[in-house]
């Protein structure tokens, strides 16, 4: 009997991982590619106060993305963002926008903020995503500006800032890939919030958020995961072997 529990237990040891290795890590990009459902944001390629549009997410969790106003006094109709295909940007609302992406991106516009999360409250974190300042042809710095995401799960707030370059040689802005830090990327959020800051007083400072209506960005390709509790998956194992053991006592 002895020997029986211990290779039913072992059993149940390597199932479980078995499971957890079949199961892995659910990952997706966030990339305003088609298949997107823009109902939500009817004036596209403009997106204006409060607009959202979905994609296909993790494992069937749609994802969302609603862009709105920070102002106390913002209104429907009111120009926040453009929803953009590289190859055409040059438009890009009469500003100087990135060139170095000929996908589909999002750029955020006048201190406004990007609210990204599952259509069904689906927890996840985000380990990358690409970025890029908007300017306006005003001379810029070598660090014009930055783009914050803000984690929100159960009312608290994990922050990662990623700092966005100047012009180029030629005077071209362009993407960056930025990887969130560990301590970011291990949680997994309710939503993420991303909202720019505009560096007023050279590189990399006197930044701040929602006071210029200068804090322009373009964002892209913004990578989330979510891992499966490594508890379901072992009670998933012991269950299988359970069932094992059910089947050979009713052939004994």
């Amino acid at each position: 009997m002895k020997k029986t529990l211990t290779s039913i237990a072992l059993a149940a040891v390597a199932l479980a991982a078995s499971v957890g290795a079949q199961a892995g890590v659910l990952r997706t990009t966030i990339n305003f590619e088609s298949p997107v459902d823009t109902a939500g944001a009817p004036f596209l390629p403009y997106v204006t106060h409060d607009d959202i549009f979905t994609q296909p997410g993790l494992a069937g969790h749609d994802v969302f993305v609603n862009i709105f106003s920070n102002s106390a006094f913002a209104q429907a109709g009111d120009l926040v963002g453009e929803l953009i295909t590289g190859a055409n940007s040059g438009s890009c609302a009469g500003i100087a926008c990135p060139t170095n992406n000929n996908s589909t991106f999002l750029n955020v516009y006048d201190d406004a903020v990007a609210a990204i999360g599952s259509v069904d409250g689906f927890r996840f974190s985000v380990k990358s995503f690409k970025a890029a300042f908007i300017g306006n042809g005003d001379p810029t710095f070598a660090i014009p500006a930055g783009v914050r995401l803000r984690g929100v799960l159960n009312g608290v707030t994990t922050d990662y800032m990623a700092w966005l370059s100047g012009p180029d040689a030629n005077g071209n802005l362009g993407f960056s890939t930025f990887v969130t830090d560990a301590a970011f990327a291990a949680k997994e959020f309710d939503y993420v919030l991303a909202y720019g800051f505009f560096c007023t007083a050279g590189s990399g400072s006197g930044c701040s958020a929602f006071t210029t209506d200068r804090a322009q960005f373009a964002i892209d390709d913004i990578v989330i995961e979510h891992v499966p509790e490594p508890a379901s998956l072992a009670l998933l194992g012991v269950a299988g072997v359970a069932a094992l053991g059910a089947r050979r006592r009713r052939t004994v």
